[in-house]
């Protein structure tokens, strides 16, 4: 899942370099830049969410929550929920403020 500004670039550099040289694997694409959310009506995060939940796994690029200045900066429709969020929430996640130590 391609996320936003400098965050994409490293993404698709560590795919193209990293990751797709050495595995042949079906991959889905989904852009959750700011730009497409807006597009979509943020119906690409409920996609991308949908995805994870059918295939297991999914790899997620850091991604622009916007603020009112991102609303006006990007002209977009609506100030948009978090991603992150979204996502977690279709998955039944939760956020981790500590560390988990594992002692072996």
């Amino acid at each position: 899942m391609d996320g936003d500004e400098m965050a994409r670039l490293m993404w698709h550099w560590i795919k193209e370099e990293l990751i797709m040289k050495y595995l042949d694997l079906p991959i889905e694409y989904y852009d959750l830049s700011l730009e497409n959310r807006d597009a979509t009506e943020d119906k690409v995060t409920l996609e991308a969410a949908a995805a994870i939940k059918r295939v297991g796994v999914g790899v997620k690029c850091a991604t622009i929550t916007p603020d009112e200045e991102r609303v006006k900066e990007f002209g977009l429709k609506k100030m948009w929920k978090s991603p992150n969020a979204t996502i977690r929430n279709m998955l039944g996640g939760t956020i981790f403020r500590m560390p988990i130590i594992v002692k072996n």
